[in-house]
């Protein structure tokens, strides 16, 4: 493909797993629409890294110059604006359908609010996080 990429390798707490950034100029073509081409790579990375260790699926999160953390850090300050919102109308807010790991940000990111609460709710790829007042 001619694509170039330095690999940054960290590791960030509010994700607990490994941080894999590619920095690289090529960033649209290993990105893809709404990130399908990212997320198909991570999980052949991941398949071919459970190949070689054996066993046991390898965790970690693959990105691209910052671009998927850069969205978490979004969904976060989105979701603690709807928990303002909660708080102050008393109501019950749905969200928009996500995927599990997404889902979990969100439960992570509203566990610190004692009088917020989350839950998932729904199937399959509609399943997503209701957030309501603690009763």
């Amino acid at each position: 493909m001619g694509i170039r990429a330095d690999i940054e390798e960290r590791s960030l707490p509010d994700l607990s797993m490994p941080y894999v950034n590619l920095l690289t100029d090529e960033a649209r073509f290993l990105i893809g629409s709404r990130a399908r081409t990212l997320y198909a790579l991570e999980y052949l990375l991941r398949r071919l890294a459970e190949r070689q260790v054996g066993g046991d699926r390898p965790n970690f999160f693959l990105d691209v110059n910052g671009y998927r953390y850069h969205q978490l850090e979004e969904l976060k300050t989105e979701v603690k604006n709807v928990a303002k919102k909660v708080r102050l109308y008393r109501n019950g807010i749905m969200l928009k359908p996500m995927s599990p790991f997404e889902r979990r940000i969100v439960h992570m990111a509203l566990a610190e609010y004692p009088d917020i609460t989350t839950q998932s709710v729904g199937e399959g790829e509609s399943r997503r996080v209701v957030i309501k007042p603690y009763p």
